[in-house]
This record gives C-alpha cells, structure tokens and sequence, in this order.
C-alpha cells in the first residue's frame, strides 16, 4: 500500500543536497559550520553541509533545538576548528557576536552594573521577596531550563538544574536552607566521548538521598554512504548521580544513544548505491523516582523521552546521489535503573510509533501500531505513585500535523515497574498551541506538554497549556485534568488562570505535597498592557483538585490565583532576539514550603541581555541588612560597613546616594565587613546603599557632620571675618595717620 503526504519544499531544500562525489561533507549545523568538515577528516574546507535533521528541528526541545538550529550562543560566540564551535563570529551582527553586539561590549561580560539598578524589591503579598540564585562567569549570563528538587530527607535541601551558558555542562545550584541562600555553580558532565550537553536537566531524589540528574548529551558521529564519508549529531539521554547533595556529579553514564543505521544496502544494475539512511536522535527527557512494585523497599529510577528517526532513501538525479527524506517516525521510549544507575534495561516502546511522511511511502502490513499520517508524539513524563504503579503521560499532535489544529494527551500505566503498558488513555483533546505565541518570539510549543504529578492518594494530577475556543487571540490558558481511578477516566478540563483578558498564559508546572493539596506555577502576561512582560502566578487546591484558589469566609474575598513575583521579566531583554526562555518552570513543594523557579530576565532591563533563574517561596525570606560605624562624621571620615542575608559568595556594591564608593564579597554565610573613606559631600543625612549581583540589596543612612556646605561656610565666615579685620586695619591706619599729623603741627 501507498500512502501520499504533500512534498514540504522547505524541509526537502534543507536536507535533499545533491552529494558531488569525491568531495567530503559535514553533516553538522547548517548556519554554523557551512563550508567546513570536521576537524578529524583532515579537510579544513570542503563543501556545503549536510542538515541531516532538518525534518525534525522545530519539534526538539531545549537547548537541542538552538544546537541543531545553530543559534545557541554558548556556542556560536567560541570561534574555532571544533565540529561544534567553528565560527566566524566577527561577521555576525546583533546580540550574538560582532562590534555592534550588546553581549561583544565590556558591559556586557558583567551581570554587576544591571545589578545595581535594580529597584530594591519589597515581599510579594503571599510569597517571600525574589532571589536570582544564577551567576555569571562569561560573556553568555544567560540560564534557562530550571528544574527543581526537594530532599524527602531535608525539605530545606534543595536543588536546581539548569542549562548555563557559562559553560558547555548542566549547572546545579544547592540550598541547605530552603532557598535563602544559595550555592554553586556545580557542574555535572555531559559523557566523556561528546561535545557538548543539549539541555532539558531534570532532577529527581530517591528515598536515600542520593541525586540524580538527567540531560541530553550530544556528540557526532561519523559514517560512510558508499564512497562518501559524513557526519551528523547525535545524542544520548544522559543520567549523573550525585551522593552528595548535588555538589559533585563523579558519575554520568548514557541510558540509551541515538545513531546512523545504513539499511536495506544494495547496488542496482547500474553499480549504483541504493538503500535508505535512518538518522536517530533522542530529546526531551524526563525521569521519576519511585518504589519498585516487585520490591517496594528498593527505588527504580525511571527516564522518558522520545526516538526521532528520520529516513532518508539514497537516489539519483544523474551522475548525483541525493538523500531524500522519505519520513520522521517519532516514538516515546522508557528506561529503567533498579541499582541507582549504573545500569540501565534496554528501551521500551510506551507509546505508539507515530509517522510524519515526505511523499509516497509503502506501508508494511506486519508494523503494529503504526499511524501513517502527519503525526508527532512528544514530552513524555513519567510519574510513580506510592504503591509504585508507573503513569506515562505525553503530548501526541494526532492526524493533522504538528503546532496547529487539535493536540491531545494520552497517559499510559504500567504495574511491573515499566516493563510493559497498557493501552494508551487520553486525558485530554484540546487545541494545539504554535511554535510561538503571537505576540513574543520564544518557542512555548513545550507549554503543551503535560506536566504530570501523583499525589499520596495515588490520584494524578496533570496540567498544560491548550489554546481556549474564546477569545481567539488568547494563545494560552492553562487547564488541569485528575484521576482518582488510577487513570483510566480523566476530569473534564478545568482553566486555572483567573483573568478574563486574552492575555497569555504559557509553563505550567504542577506538584503534591504530602498532604495531598495541589500546587500549580506558570508564567502569566495578565499585568503587561503591551503583551510582553510575564510574571509568575499561583494557585492551589486543599481538596484533591476539585475546588482551587484562595477564600478567606471572614472577609468575604475570594481569589483564584495570585502573583508570585515582585518584578515582571521581558523575554526580549533576556535571551539573545528574545527566543528561548526554557521549555519549563519548576514547582516542588514539601510538607514545609512551596518553592518555584523560573527564567528572569529583570537585569535585563537595566543594562545588557541577561537572563537569570528566579526563585521564591511562601515562607518570608529576611531582607538583607547593614550596619555603619560611626553612623556620622565628618567627610573622609573612615568608616566600617557590615552586611548580613546576602547572597553568599558575591560581590557587592556599596554607593552613596548615586555613586559606588567600593566593593565587597560576601563570604559563605552571605555577610561581609569592610573599611572605607567616605567622600566628602554636603553637610546632613546621605543614603547609604550596598547590592549584590542578584539584585538584592539594604539601605541606611549616613550623616555628614562636615562636608562641602561646611567648607564653603567656613570659607564665609573666615572672608567676613578678614573683611572686617581689614576694616579695624584700615581704622587703625586712619587713626595713626591722623595722630601723626596733629602731632606735628607747630
């Protein structure tokens, strides 16, 4: 059987190059290495790169998706001979490379001077005052992706994954006292034989307290199609471990690896190669810990994600091979730990294999569970409940195409700690949200994936973002769907979000604390007039998820959400053209708290590009404070200054009234003590403030006894005390002058 499917120009373009033969071609990013090969082939030009995954570059996710794109600026602004970094960054214009780039400017290598501008922010109504926990050590202050994890030993350990552009690996950063302070960059490897790690860190806490984090590792791997010798990236879903809270990551091993398969191999009877080339690559993990149901004393660590497989079949058009992509399977695939990774099962298909096709493609009659149609399965997430059933959820664009008409989400159970599945339930049909809203220009397509969380009753509890039917111009609102029967019947859609307005709502994240009541973040741009600043939002639901927001009977005040954050974020001030804000937020809450982190790009809005990882929490978070000694003296007075509930291990800038008169570091309890001159100013109370990197910062005040106002008063009184002296000077002249005359008359 045939099945047609229109020809796309723009993906057959991209990828159906014509491959002259004797000349070597590097199938890497089309933007960044056109025109150069691999260091190891010994070429250092050859001809027009290969863009191998080109059919499958919109629906990756993360960090991969700028890697394949070849816009990530970690990279692209790091000129070399490296498959990943050859650049000419010079020629480039804009806020990734060139004279005129706000990034290329000195200013721009320090997250201090926009620091230092930032209003000082008072506690938001129900939440503590914002921290910035991220921190720069590059021209790149750029941090997205968090992913958040609270101990089940310690509620007050905490830790944070994210993609930083200060370096090529995932960075951690960890809290010992539930998110007042902050500590690290800690860096956890991609593995040993790739380039560079592709994003989407998640982190997961098994019942001993060990840490593990999980991320796309991305390498390249080299392969022959008949005499021609290419290359492609491929990627691993990579896992560290961490026995340490998070600060060091000695382990990382790869739980499943994409590759290049050369099938169907043949010479017809012109002496011409012929077959079908499938290029692999695996995005969008995600990973649950939770009992094993065989052995519920031991934990099973579980990872997602999805099997991209793009098809080529080797033609000919003349004397000229070309590839031409015949079809993109997709399929969300599980592995599973049970010896705190080490080791890890071969993959297991959880969903169906879904099939976005190029032309006419034959149908095989012996594939179960194939869909022949323009069809996308993505952002898997696994979730265990606590008698260790396993729950699958994930998105599927169903028949009419990715990033437009109808999407759904379908969640499967497993009751043998993965093993095996049952047939997929849909929890819920909604319309598919864009690549992008339309009024900003970072993808949000993720914001349609299910973000899913199993409570201590065993109910499920999912949310996403799905496009309301009114008004027409609201690109998102976020809904939330239960299960009380262990996911086989879903709850009708329920919006969480308050407003009435069109405005957008995009990053839903949910989680249960131990109590069994639901919390749910997302990014709202509600409070913007021009549609372009977010703030972060709250809801919760003390009763299973029937009921949600916030009442007080006393008063007779009801709310359904509320704002978390005390500064709004403009993507276009954080990410270079404003692209990319992560896939996901991250809320985790605890018997104790509930903790949320986000993309914050407020330091943007006062000097460079700079984009930040946000964090806050319900319990009040102590404001920074300083003490002077002596709290007044004359100008040029030496004075001491002491700082406490900083931030630890930064500077920090001390200024008096509009000037920075000196600079500090913090220490590991985020205080510091140093000495300084106070300049001379004018006689009364001047404002004394000291900022650290993040933002935060206290005041006081410090009183000029003697200053300019005093020195010019000196200066008056002294000129009308020498008038006057120059007056009984000039009296006493007069006199002598007179005396002398009348003393010499005969």
């Amino acid at each position: 059987m045939k099945h047609a499917c229109g020809w796309r120009p723009a993906a057959v373009a991209a990828v159906a190059i014509l491959l002259a033969a004797g000349v070597t071609f590097a199938a890497v990013f089309p933007t960044w290495a056109q025109g150069v090969a691999p260091s190891k082939l010994g070429k250092a030009e050859a001809g027009p790169s290969l863009d191998l995954l080109a059919p499958v570059k919109p629906m990756l996710s993360g960090r991969a998706w700028l890697l394949v794109e070849g816009i990530d600026p970690g990279l692209r602004r790091r000129p070399g001979w490296g498959t990943l970094t050859r650049l000419d960054w010079q020629a480039l214009d804009g806020p990734m490379g060139g004279p005129s780039s706000r990034l290329g400017s000195p200013s721009g290598v320090m997250q201090a001077p926009g620091a230092a501008l930032v209003p000082f922010r008072n506690p938001a109504p129900a939440f503590s005052r914002d921290l910035l926990i991220t921190r720069d050590f590059s021209q790149t202050p750029f941090q997205t992706e968090p992913h958040l994890a609270a101990d089940p030993q310690d509620p007050d350990h905490l830790v944070v994954g994210v993609i930083d552009y200060n370096f090529p690996t995932m960075s951690t950063y960890v809290s010992l006292d539930g998110g007042a302070t902050w500590e690290g960059p800690h860096q956890a490897p991609y593995l040993p034989d790739d380039q560079v790690s592709g994003g989407d860190p998640v982190l997961a806490f098994d019942r001993e307290g060990d840490l593990y984090l999980a991320s796309i590792s991305i390498g390249v791997e080299d392969f022959t199609v008949g005499p021609l010798f290419l290359s492609t990236l491929v990627s691993s879903i990579a896992v560290a471990r961490s026995s340490d809270g998070g600060y060091a990551w000695p382990q990382v091993v790869s739980t499943a690896r994409s590759g290049v398969k050369l099938e169907n191999q043949q010479i017809d009877a012109t002496g011409r190669l012929r077959g079908t080339l499938s290029v692999g690559f695996l995005d969008k993990p995600w990973m649950a810990v939770g009992p094993d149901p065989s052995e519920p004393e031991r934990d099973v660590i579980y990872v997602t994600y999805t099997d991209f497989v793009t098809r080529y079949d080797i033609r000919w058009i003349g004397e000229l091979p070309v590839l031409m992509p015949d079809e993109v399977e997709t399929t969300i695939r599980l592995v599973r730990s049970v010896d705190g990774g080490a080791t890890w099962s071969e993959p297991v298909a959880v969903s169906p294999t879904v099939r976005r096709s190029f032309g006419e493609v034959e149908q095989p009659a012996d594939v179960p569970g194939a869909v022949w149609t323009d069809r996308v399965v993505q952002g898997a997430q696994p979730a265990v409940a606590p008698d260790g059933s396993l729950y699958v959820a994930w998105f599927d664009s169903t028949d009419d195409g990715s990033m437009k008409g109808k999407g759904a989400i379908r969640v499967v159970r497993s009751d043998d700690g993965g093993k095996s599945f049952a047939r997929p339930v849909t929890a819920a049909s909604f319309n598919e949200i864009g690549f992008r809203p339309h009024n900003a220009f970072f993808r949000y397509w993720a914001a349609g994936f299910p973000q899913l969380a199993a409570g201590p009753d065993g109910g499920l509890h999912l949310v996403y973002t799905a496009r309301p039917g009114d008004p027409p111009g609201d690109d998102g609102d976020v809904f939330y769907t239960r299960s009380a029967d262990g996911g086989a019947t879903w709850s009708g859609p329920l919006r969480l979000n308050g407003d009435d307005g069109s405005a957008l709502q995009f990053f839903p994240s949910v989680d249960v604390d131990p109590s069994g009541s639901v919390h749910v973040m997302w990014g709202d741009m509600r409070d913007d007039a021009s549609q372009t600043r977010y703030h972060i939002y709250y809801t919760r639901s003390e009763d299973g998820g029937a009921t949600w927001g916030f009442k007080d009977p006393e008063l007779g005040l009801e709310e359904p959400d509320t704002r978390v954050t005390d500064f709004a974020s403009n993507p276009n001030r954080g990410f270079p053209y404003g692209l990319f804000l992560g896939d996901y937020f991250s809320i985790a809450a605890t018997g104790e708290d509930v903790h949320m982190v986000w993309a914050d790009t407020r330091l943007g809005e006062f000097g460079p590009l700079n984009q930040k990882i946000g964090f806050a929490r319900r319990k009040a978070i102590r404001a920074p404070g300083i003490f002077v000694s002596p709290p007044a003296g004359s100008g040029g007075q030496k004075i001491t200054v002491q700082g406490f509930d900083f931030q630890p291990e930064m500077n920090v800038f001390i200024q008096l009234e509009d000037a920075t008169i000196a600079t500090a570091r913090t220490n590991r309890e985020g205080r510091f003590t140093t000495s300084l001159f106070v300049p001379v100013t004018g006689e009364g109370a001047q404002s004394l403030r000291v900022l650290d990197e993040s933002g935060n910062g206290a005041s006081t005040s410090y009183y000029t006894e003697f200053g300019f106002g005093n020195l010019q008063q000196l200066h008056d009184d002294l000129s009308r005390q020498l008038g006057e002296l120059k007056d009984v000077l000039e009296q006493i002249r007069q006199q002598a002058g007179g005396a002398e005359g009348q003393g010499s008359t005969p």
